[in-house]
């Protein structure tokens, strides 16, 4: 079971990650690693903190959130054990779990809505990867 949620937002991001604060109910630690208004920053700076979060935390998984999700995505796989997947619809951010295990979901403000993130994010965070050989073997081959 997940306890910890790692997030963190670029400027492109701000609101819906405030959103995203205000709003998800689900019994979890919230860690809020910034960006704190919508001025102008730099993603990688935010990504890397999240990513070092989940790597050295049990039990945790990180949430970036950017203009299109693509910069956060591409910031979070430079790292050393983090599998990121940038998802728009519940189905992909369950199956970046149950198939790749996925330990941060990127979003894009710009391609999620408010209606829409708040379940989107839960079902990231309630998705077990299966506990099957093949993706086992698939995932120790992206390690390597």
């Amino acid at each position: 079971m997940i306890k910890n949620l790692a997030i963190a937002s670029d400027h492109a991001g701000y609101n819906l990650k405030s959103f995203v604060l205000n709003n998800l109910k689900k019994e979890i630690n919230l860690k809020d690693f910034g960006t704190d208004s919508d001025r102008s920053c730099d993603f990688p700076d935010f990504a890397k903190e999240v990513c070092e979060f989940v790597l050295s935390n049990e039990s945790s998984r990180g949430l970036l959130i950017c203009g299109s999700g693509v910069g956060m995505s591409i910031a979070a796989n430079k790292i050393r054990g983090i599998r990121a997947s940038n998802v728009s619809d519940k189905e992909t951010a369950k199956q970046s779990v149950e198939h790749n295990n996925v330990n941060v979901l990127c979003l894009g403000s710009n391609n999620v809505s408010e209606e829409n993130v708040i379940e989107l994010i839960e079902t990231f965070l309630d998705a077990e990867l299966i506990n099957e050989e093949r993706y086992k073997r698939r995932i120790s081959k992206l390690e390597d």
